[in-house]
Parts: C-alpha cells; sequence; structure tokens
C-alpha cells in the first residue's frame, strides 16, 4: 500500500494512530477497509446496511454538503441516539440540534474527519449540556469520487449504555 491517498487504520482526535477497543467497531472499521479496496474511501454504495445489522441501532450515516458553507445533514440515525438525546435527529441538519455545546462539538469532529480525510476513533467521558457523553466511536468517511468525502459512517461502541 504505497499510495500516500490510500488512509491507513484510524487516528484520533490529536491526529495519532488510534486503534478501537470496542469488537464491533474494530469489526465496522474493518469491513470499511474491506469496501474500499484499493480506493482512498469506500462510496455510499457499497455499504449495506444488512452487514451492519450487529450495530445498526448505534450507526448514523451523515450526509456532507460542500458550497460556499460546509454542512451536515443526519441522513439515518440509530436507536442509540434517540434514546440517548431524547430526540429523533434522522432528517435533521446538523446545525439544527438543540445542544448548542454538543453541536460546537460534533461539528468540530467532523471538520476534523473531513481534514484528516481517515477514519477517527473518539473517546467521550465528559459532561456536556447536561449529558453525560461516555461512549467510543468510529467514524468513517466516505466518497462517490475518492477525492471529496460525501458521507461519513458513525458507529458508538457496545459498551456504552444511553
Amino acid at each position: 500500500m504505497g499510495d500516500d491517498r490510500l488512509p491507513a487504520g484510524a487516528v484520533g482526535e490529536d491526529g495519532m494512530d488510534l486503534s478501537p477497543r470496542d469488537a464491533d467497531l474494530l469489526r465496522l472499521l474493518d469491513y470499511w477497509h474491506g469496501k474500499r479496496a484499493q480506493r482512498g474511501f469506500p462510496r455510499r454504495g457499497d455499504i449495506d446496511p444488512i452487514d451492519l445489522r450487529f450495530m445498526l441501532e448505534r450507526i448514523a450515516l451523515i450526509e456532507v454538503h460542500d458550497g460556499p458553507r460546509r454542512r451536515y445533514r443526519l441522513r439515518l440515525v440509530g436507536s442509540w441516539w434517540a434514546q440517548k438525546y431524547g430526540f429523533e435527529p434522522t432528517g435533521i441538519w446538523l446545525d439544527e440540534w438543540p445542544n448548542p455545546d454538543q453541536l460546537k462539538l460534533v461539528l468540530a469532529t467532523y471538520e476534523r474527519l473531513i481534514a484528516l480525510r481517515r477514519p477517527l476513533v473518539l473517546v467521550r467521558d465528559h459532561w456536556i449540556d447536561e449529558k453525560l457523553l461516555n461512549y467510543e466511536a468510529a467514524l468513517l468517511p466516505l466518497s462517490e469520487d475518492d477525492a471529496q468525502i460525501t458521507m461519513i459512517v458513525a458507529g458508538i461502541g457496545q459498551d456504552q449504555h444511553p
């Protein structure tokens, strides 16, 4: 894999190599790598939700809309998020997220993923907007043309509870 356009493993928010500890997140990351094959990123069509049934309630698909101002739309969000945050986020734009500090954190995370162009592993364990964020997550970029990131697959580890 000498082609430097191909992402290696996952990184943490600091850009340093970091692998998920959670078995489901490791499986999700392996799936992503298998689907991208020799490309830099898998396409949305490469990802079959049936393949992710082992953690479907903890998966979210986020559209990336570039323009004068990049925006994110939560296209499909598993039931874990609704249980955790008390509302159904499927279909909303990220800038409609009702909790302002969570919104800033998530937006910064998505922007970091776009800049790194590699899978991103997060470990959260703090209070924000009166909610305990205590989970491990993996964010995986998708691209239709292997250049522009058009979607993000986000998965939450199984050891976390709403």
